[in-house]
């Protein structure tokens, strides 16, 4: 895969290619949510710290607003999740955990964009 920063190079410093980003949305109340006896937010923390070995965090000040199957519009404080990849091979792995986490927490689907492409993934058995 070419280095996109490649052609920024100069004395002085250095520069490591993270790759595209993934960001994704989880409604914050869920993330308390007990799952074997870990909360959801402390079992994506390991995930994604250990699957790409960095991440971060921040709670958006408003609310994300999305319709549900029944077209009503829902809202909910949420909190927003970005971690970065080279290539495209993490990103199953990465889309099959939020499918997890959509189950666990009764979450229709989460919203999520890799790199230029945006997505709402389900878990298996409830997708439409």
């Amino acid at each position: 895969m070419k280095n996109k920063w490649a052609s920024l190079v100069r004395k002085g410093y250095a520069i490591e290619d993270l790759g595209r980003p993934a960001i994704f949305l989880i409604p914050i109340k869920k993330l308390r949510k007990r799952v074997s006896g870990v909360s959801i937010e402390k079992d994506l923390h390991r995930f994604l710290v250990d699957n790409f070995g960095a991440y971060t965090t921040s709670t958006i000040p408003g609310f994300g607003f999305w319709k549900n199957t029944e077209r009503a519009t829902i809202s909910d404080a949420c909190r927003e999740y970005e971690v970065s990849f080279l290539g495209k091979g993490k990103i199953p792995a990465l889309l099959k955990k939020l499918a997890e986490i959509a189950a666990a927490t009764g979450e229709e689907y989460i919203y999520v964009k890799a790199g230029q492409y945006s997505a709402l993934i389900y878990p298996a058995k409830s997708f439409r």
